[in-house]
């Protein structure tokens, strides 16, 4: 979580002047110090906050597990449609096949004025 990587028992040090801020902001060496007091209880609005940035963990969290079944879904059906589609082409090509097989068989038909029923189809 992320508020139990805050220690509210050490100051820390944020320079008021990073060094990719423009020259027209303020401009100080002084760090600012955050102190916090061990003996000093969290007022009623630092507790409220508190507890909502512990609420917005906790929907994050759930978030990122429902994201990640998403992500995980997502790519099983994208999975599941190139096998599909590989299928498909298959299919296809064999169809193409079959029908190239029988237009030939049609027309040697036609050409040698055989009757149709007379005919049987022999394998390509």
């Amino acid at each position: 979580m992320l508020i139990n990587e805050i220690s509210p028992s050490t100051p820390e040090k944020f320079p008021l002047n990073p060094a990719n801020k423009k020259s027209d902001q303020l401009k100080t060496s002084q760090p600012l110090i955050i102190a916090a007091n061990k003996e000093q209880k969290p007022t009623k609005k630092e507790a409220i906050l508190l507890v909502k940035i512990k609420y917005l963990e906790s929907q994050l969290a759930e978030f990122q597990a429902e994201n990640k079944k998403l992500r995980i879904g997502k790519e099983q059906a994208e999975e599941l449609a190139q096998q599909e589609k590989q299928r498909a082409d298959n299919l296809e090509i064999k169809l193409k096949t079959v029908a190239r097989f029988l237009y030939q068989w049609l027309l040697s038909t036609i050409r040698t004025g055989t009757n149709i029923t007379d005919r049987t189809i022999a394998s390509p």
